[in-house]
C-alpha cells in the first residue's frame, strides 16, 4: 500500500501554503517531517527549474512552495539545499541568472536555505529494473542526508505528464540530458531512461505543487490551470498516477507510468492504483487540455502495412513551428537540440531537417520567448478527428 496526500491550497499565500504542506505532511508522518529529517541532516530540495522564468507563468516550483518545506525542514533542524539543473549549460552564471528569476534567491535570504552552486557529480549505480542501471548525478543531492522531490505538475510534449519521476531528470546535469534524448530517440526507451533515473535518484519524499498547473503545450509553453492542491508521497509512482487521474488522463496515456509498470508490476514493491490510500481531500474532476504532440503517434495504425505506414508517418507526427513574429534568433533551440535537425541562418527563423527530428521537442520545451509550438499537417487533423 502506497500513502498519496492531497490538501487545499486555493492560493499561493505563504501561510495557506505552509498549513496545506504541514497537513500533508501529517497524513504520510505520524510525527510531521521530524520523522524523516533530523537535527543536523542536509536536505536537497529539487525543484523543478526548467528554466529562469516568473513563477506566475506556472513553468517551475513556486518559490511559496518551497518556502514552505524549507520552513518544515529548519522545523525540524534541518539544512535545505536548493538544487536543480535547468535546461541549458550546467555552470554557476547560469543557475544564479535562474535562481533568481524563479524566486529562490528570495526564498534563501528569507528562510536561511542555501542555493547549490556545487557542480560536482557523482556516479550511481544500482539494478533499477529498467536499462539504465548508473548514471552521473548532481553530487550534492547524491551526498545529502535526505532527498525531497519537488515538482511542478505540468503537461508535457514529449511525457504526456511531468510530475514525479520526470522532475527527477533535472539530476542529469546540463547538456548531459541531450545525450539521453539522443540514445533513447523512442519515447518508450527515453521514458524507462526516465524511470531508471528516478530509481537511481530515490527521493525519500515528493511534494507536488499543484496549486496552480500547466495545461496545453507544456513543459514551458502551455497556460496556467489552477487545481489548488499540494500533493505529497513516498511513492513517485503512485504519486504520479494520481496526478495523472486528477489531470483527466489514463495511465496508459502517461509513457512514464506505463515504463514503471512493464519494469515493476508483478513485483512485490509495485502498487496498482487501486492499492493506493489517498488520505486529505477528494479532488474534483479536471480535463486539462493536452500537448498536441500528445496525440497518438502513430495516426496510420490500422490503414497501412506497417512499413508504408513508418514512412508516411515521417510527414505526419508532430513537428515544431517556429514564429517568425516572436523568434529572436538566439540559437538556443539549434544548440539544444539533441540529432542536429535545426539550422538557422543569421537573423532567420530556424529550418527543421524533417528527417532528422525525434521530436523530443526539446526545442519548444528551451525557447526563452516561447516562439515554438507543435504542430501536425492539415492531413493529420483530419485523420485524428475521422
Amino acid at each position: 500500500m502506497a500513502i498519496v496526500a492531497i490538501t487545499h491550497a486555493p492560493d499561493y499565500e505563504n501561510d495557506v501554503v505552509v498549513g496545506a504542506v504541514r497537513e500533508a505532511l501529517s497524513f504520510i508522518f505520524p510525527g510531521g517531517l521530524a520523522d524523516l529529517v533530523r537535527p543536523g541532516f542536509t536536505v536537497a530540495l529539487k525543484v523543478n527549474m526548467l528554466m529562469g522564468k516568473d513563477p506566475g507563468r506556472a513553468i517551475t516550483t513556486h518559490p511559496a512552495l518551497v518556502r514552505a518545506v524549507c520552513l518544515e525542514v529548519m522545523r525540524c533542524g534541518g539544512r535545505p539545499l536548493i538544487i536543480d539543473s535547468p535546461g541549458g549549460p550546467y555552470t554557476a552564471n547560469f543557475l544564479k541568472a535562474a535562481y533568481e528569476k524563479c524566486g529562490f534567491v528570495a526564498v534563501a535570504k528569507e528562510t536561511g536555505a542555501t542555493l547549490n552552486y556545487d557542480l560536482a557529480l557523482a556516479k550511481v549505480s544500482l539494478a533499477t529494473g529498467t536499462p539504465i542501471s548508473s548514471a552521473e548525478l548532481l553530487a550534492p543531492a547524491m551526498r545529502a542526508d535526505v532527498l525531497i522531490n519537488l515538482p511542478k505538475l505540468k503537461t508535457h510534449g514529449l511525457t504526456t505528464m511531468t510530475c514525479a519521476v520526470k522532475n527527477m531528470f533535472g539530476l542529469i546535469p546540463g547538456l548531459t540530458k541531450i545525450e539521453y534524448h539522443m540514445r533513447t530517440p523512442m519515447i518508450e526507451d527515453f521514458c524507462a531512461a526516465l524511470v531508471g533515473i528516478a530509481e537511481l535518484a530515490a527521493p525519500e519524499l515528493t511534494i507536488v505543487d499543484a496549486i496552480e498547473a500547466m495545461e496545453g503545450e507544456g513543459p514551458s509553453g502551455g497556460r496556467p490551470k489552477h487545481l489548488g492542491y499540494i500533493l505529497a508521497s513516498r511513492n513517485m509512482h503512485a504519486l504520479d498516477m494520481v496526478a495523472a487521474k486528477i489531470m483527466g488522463l489514463e495511465l496508459a496515456e502517461v509513457p512514464t507510468i506505463v515504463a514503471a509498470e512493464r519494469a515493476f508490476g508483478g513485483s512485490s514493491t509495485w502498487v496498482s492504483y487501486d492499492e493506493i490510500e489517498l488520505r486529505g481531500i477528494s479532488p474534483a474532476k479536471h480535463q486539462l487540455q493536452r500537448p498536441q504532440a500528445a496525440s497518438r503517434a502513430h495516426l496510420l495504425d490500422g490503414f497501412l502495412p506497417r512499413r508504408l505506414a513508418d514512412k508516411v508517418a515521417l510527414y505526419l507526427q508532430p513537428r515544431p513551428r517556429f514564429s517568425p513574429k516572436l523568434c529572436i534568433s538566439c540559437n538556443i533551440c539549434v544548440q539544444s537540440c539533441p540529432p542536429k535537425a535545426l539550422r538557422m541562418k543569421k537573423g532567420e527563423i530556424p529550418e527543421l531537417v524533417l528527417r532528422d527530428c525525434i521530436r523530443c521537442f526539446c526545442c519548444q520545451e528551451l525557447c526563452p520567448e516561447h516562439a515554438i509550438d507543435v504542430q501536425r499537417s492539415w492531413l493529420a487533423r483530419l485523420l485524428i478527428k475521422y
